[in-house]
């Protein structure tokens, strides 16, 4: 947490981690939080705990990782966390295709303890570990299968390698930004991540959270000139213009959009004179 902007500016969310034993969850959250890659294999014991603190699109987020033990007898020590948590990692290996087939078995777990995905208020995506096929079986589940299970539940999918980092920071910036879009009520329960263009969400998302007028707009401040102001503000207005946009928040995002863009001319022309 950032003490000089306060607590009030530091958003918090809770992530778990789900899969069977040795699929990789442990080294995941290793390699994003310390960036480094630990090869020997030590079984998690229940649940080990972390913390970090990361920018999400110029939003500061204090995030907290649950990681759980894979084995079937810490079933009820993973049921305590699940209705706290905003975000959950469904991991499999690519080279354990047992790993893979036992989604649904992870997915059956996630619906007794939390009922319908219609009525979760938390963020699922699926990420395939191990994508080096440094395992001696080789690779055994193919990313069109694993994309195929993913979408089948209206999950996101990303295919990560802890051994070389590959896929690392896609994997975690996507799950934060939906984490925080579920929160924020953005992002709905059991909606397919397709149902509305991920551009849109972005646009809504940035012009929300951002601060800053030009992260807003997505504009760089040592190149702004009047017309790339308009070009951003079109390109933006397009998306979340309330009469063409349905999304939640698009009227709100609408509204910090034309602020923004006025902000920034106002500043244009008083430099100018």
């Amino acid at each position: 947490m950032d003490s000089r902007n306060g607590s009030k500016h530091v958003s918090r969310i809770r992530i778990l981690s789900l899969g069977n034993s040795g699929v990789g969850k442990s080294c995941l959250i290793k390699r994003y939080c310390e960036n480094r890659f630990v090869n020997k294999y030590i079984p998690t014991v229940g649940i080990d705990y972390g913390s970090t603190n990361v920018d999400v699109d110029g939003r500061k987020v204090s995030v907290h990782f649950f990681d759980t033990s894979g084995s079937p007898l810490f079933e009820e020590v993973r049921s305590e966390f699940y209705r706290d948590m905003q975000g959950i990692m469904l991991t499999y290996d690519v080279t354990d295709r047992s790993s893979f087939i036992a989604l649904d078995a992870w997915l059956a777990e996630l619906r007794h303890n939390l009922g319908s995905p219609n009525e979760w208020n938390l963020t699922v995506i699926v990420c395939g570990t191990r994508t080096d096929t440094g395992g001696t079986g080789g690779r055994q589940v193919s990313e069109a299968d694993g994309r195929g299970w993913a979408d089948k539940h209206s999950f996101s999918h990303v295919l990560t390698s802890a051994a070389l980092g590959n896929g690392i920071s896609h994997a975690f910036h996507t799950l934060f930004v939906q984490a925080l879009q579920m929160k924020d009520g953005i992002r709905q329960p059991g909606v397919a991540g397709g149902a509305i263009d991920p551009d849109i969400i972005q646009a809504i998302h940035r012009l929300t959270h951002a601060i800053d007028d030009f992260d807003k707009m997505g504009i760089n401040r040592r190149s702004i000139s009047r017309d790339e102001v308009n070009k951003a503000y079109r390109r933006l207005a397009a998306l979340v213009h309330p009469d063409k946009c349905k999304a939640p928040g698009a009227e709100e995002a609408f509204k910090a959009l034309t602020q923004a863009r006025n902000n920034l001319l106002k500043i244009m022309t008083e430099t100018t004179v």
